[in-house]
């Protein structure tokens, strides 16, 4: 195999999808070794409830238990928001190529660099994926949340579930969307379909981009609304 891919780069070279240099060697699909490498990372301070980075350290001399001015002024459903890398660069890239070429060999080494990452300080019981609607499946042909969760429910040895929260009704892509009108699209998309199971739990929700937390707010208010004592959000990547 590695021969036989040696001999379709000299015939087909493959350039990096980002530096647009040739990937070679490179493990990761459309991402040369030195692209990957240069993924940024999420640095502190951030806000401990939604994970908002601080602008400097000295905004923590006016923020009381160092909360953001948004999570001070409605808190959000879930307990905790953790994203690993900066929405940029070649991050961003290897998450567009993850996501709209589509590219699912990304899914697999990109949970990997998230679970390696992240640090969870909390117990967690049960790792879930942010659903996709059945018609929004059909149309991408799978759930790139998913793909991640398996990843880290591996490398952190927690119990996955994938089918117990539901998105209940299609909603416009958040990306097309302004900050007021992502949270009214999503506003009661989201389900439990069975309670029993997230009861008195702790639970980490994960998917790839947080950028107003609007989804991720609605997908907590579903566990929490069924029962669920704690939940956490991961996400690969977040929006600065």
């Amino acid at each position: 195999m590695h021969i036989f891919r040696r001999l379709l780069d000299f015939i087909l070279p493959t350039s990096c999808s980002y530096c647009r240099s040739l990937v070679g060697d490179s493990p990761f699909p459309f991402l040369c070794a030195e692209c990957w490498a240069d993924f940024s990372p999420v640095q502190g301070p951030v806000c401990p409830r939604c994970g908002r980075p601080f602008e400097s350290p000295d905004a923590l001399t006016y923020s009381p238990e160092h909360a953001c001015g948004q999570c001070r002024k409605a808190s959000p459903q879930y307990d905790q928001a953790l994203s690993v890398g900066q929405f940029e660069g070649p991050l961003r890239e290897a998450i567009h190529q993850f996501k709209y070429r589509p590219c699912r060999s990304l899914g697999r080494p990109l949970s990997a660099w998230m679970a390696r990452n992240v640090r969870l300080i909390s117990d967690i019981d049960i790792v879930m994926p942010v659903p996709l609607h059945r018609k929004r499946l059909r149309q991408r042909g799978f759930n790139q949340a998913l793909l991640l969760s398996h990843g880290v429910s591996s490398a952190f040895e927690i119990p996955l579930s994938v089918d117990n929260l539901i998105r209940n009704r299609f909603t416009r892509p958040q990306v097309e969307l302004s900050g007021e009108e992502r949270i009214t699209n999503v506003a009661g998309a989201f389900a439990i379909r069975r309670p029993g199971e997230v009861a008195d739990k702790s639970v980490l929700l994960v998917d790839d981009v947080f950028t107003s937390g609007a989804t991720m707010n609605e997908c907590a208010a579903a566990l929490k609304q069924g029962g669920a004592a704690r939940v956490m959000a991961l996400t690969l990547a977040r929006t600065v």
